[in-house]
């Protein structure tokens, strides 16, 4: 994620439309695809390791299991992109915008397999509790990956070669290491025993990552299907690759929150929320909005400084009503844990393969008569009706005993601000967010005061008084 955020400045400067919008549609077509080569088995791997504690010879055999399997998910789909991969790509194309599967395509996929493979590799170290190893593998494919493309724009300007070959030969220089922690930690056999409950929970988490997929990255192909201009294409997309950065927050703060409320509700005994379990996701609210206000002021910033081809400023009016949409990742993660800890992986596809459908009628009945703006609509609805849709499906999994306006109410107040900003002012402001972030400073302040204090004391960050 850090080196897609570093090498989006010499994309933004060093290739042209066409190159950028190209670069963009193969990166989505190789992540679609690790999610297809991994078959979900690094969200699997962890559970059943875990299970086999007591005995480390069939710890091994499971490890070696799930390298059999991903090499032959690998050879499989690798020789069904070579038959189909053609035909694919030309259907995606558009005339002045040729996605071609040779060999720029196929270089794509066998990226999302190499990547695929050394991340199921790293979740075993994770548990195997072997941190150097997974530090070093992590810093080769982040130091490979830079250079490599880096070094490409110069040395091929105005190509896309540095960028596929940046992210294919780190890719099998991980695949390598990948395979030397399999082979380290396992036994390099095929045990069929192992795949009755494995396909069981994969299957249905292949098809959730899936639906994250679309949400995630079928809004650019629909806006390429009705012709928007490349230039802005670009634009809204490096808009959104800026907020991999807030992800990264988000996904880092759960990590360190979900932990602590499993302990919580395990002692209690019961699924219901609780008074201390509900200060953590009041806590993540006021952080989340806090880093949101900020992005939306220095982001603008970073750009000038980084970004030379001003073609790109032209999504700033933008940045406001998109982070709305990252507000709800709160609420999300507060019917997310839920979920997860009551492991009902089938209400988590539910919902989101509700979303997906929605919002592809939705974003191309936007598209077509709307352009971007409608797009970002149901973007944003989208969001909203996965909420609504938590709310409804969990309700006979757990109980839920919490203040509705910490929770609920403070995300929705800043994406109506946020709205109502974009919809008035049609020019990016950051006095507009200066002032936002005075607005939230003082609610948080008066809301969360305390209890932002008792969380930062539970972490040992601050000493109670």
């Amino acid at each position: 994620m850090v080196a897609s955020i570093i090498l989006l400045p010499f994309y933004a400067n060093y290739l042209g439309e066409v190159n950028y919008a190209k670069i963009l549609f193969y990166i989505l077509i190789s992540s679609l695809f690790q999610i297809l080569f991994s078959f979900s088995t690094e969200n699997y791997f962890g559970i059943k390791y875990s299970q086999l504690f007591e005995d480390k010879e069939k710890q091994k055999r499971f490890i070696g299991t799930v390298a059999c399997l991903l090499l032959l998910i690998g050879a499989a789909l690798i020789v069904l992109s070579v038959i189909f991969g053609d035909l694919l790509f030309r259907t995606i194309s558009r005339k002045d915008l040729i996605i071609e599967f040779w060999p720029y395509g196929f270089y794509s996929i066998l990226t999302g397999f190499f990547n695929s493979y050394f991340k199921t590799a790293t979740i075993c170290l994770i548990y195997s509790k072997q941190s150097r190893l997974f530090l070093i593998g992590n810093v080769v494919n982040f130091f490979a990956t830079v250079i490599i493309s880096v070094g490409g724009l110069f040395l091929f300007p105005g190509t896309i070669v540095g960028p596929i070959y940046g992210r294919l030969l780190s890719g099998a220089i991980i695949f390598l290491i990948g395979h030397y922690i399999f082979v380290k930690n396992g036994t390099i056999t095929f045990d069929i025993s192992f795949l009755k409950d494995l396909k069981a929970f994969c299957v249905p988490y292949l098809l959730y990552a899936i639906c994250g997929w679309i949400l995630a990255g079928s809004d650019r192909y629909i806006l390429l299907e009705f012709h928007i201009e490349i230039k802005n294409l670009n634009a809204y997309d490096l808009l959104l690759k800026c907020f991999f950065g807030i992800e990264f927050l988000q996904n880092s703060l759960s990590a360190v929150v979900f932990p602590r409320l499993y302990d919580i509700w395990a002692k209690n005994k019961i699924n219901v929320t609780t008074t201390e379990s509900n200060r953590y996701f009041n806590v993540f609210t006021a952080i989340n909005i806090f880093q949101l206000i900020l992005f939306c002021i220095f982001i603008p910033i970073v750009y000038k400084i980084f970004i030379k081809n001003e073609t790109f400023y032209e999504s700033e009016r933008y940045i406001g009503i998109l982070a709305a949409g990252y507000a709800l990742r709160s609420i999300l993660n507060f019917y997310l844990a839920t979920i997860l800890f009551t492991k009902n992986i089938a209400v988590i596809f539910k919902v989101f393969a509700i979303c997906t459908v929605f919002q592809l009628i939705f974003t191309v009945l936007a598209a077509k008569y709307y352009g971007l703006d409608g797009v970002i609509y149901a973007g944003l609805a989208t969001k909203i009706l996965q909420i609504i849709l938590c709310i409804l499906f969990t309700k006979p999994i757990f109980k839920y005993e919490f203040n509705y306006f910490k929770i609920i109410g403070v995300p929705f107040i800043y994406i109506a601000i946020n709205l109502i900003q974009f919809l008035v002012f049609k020019e990016y402001n950051a006095m507009l967010y200066v002032f936002q972030l005075i607005i939230f400073c003082i609610l948080f302040y008066t809301l969360f005061k305390n209890e932002i204090k008792r969380v930062l004391v539970s972490f040992n960050l601050m000493r109670e008084s």
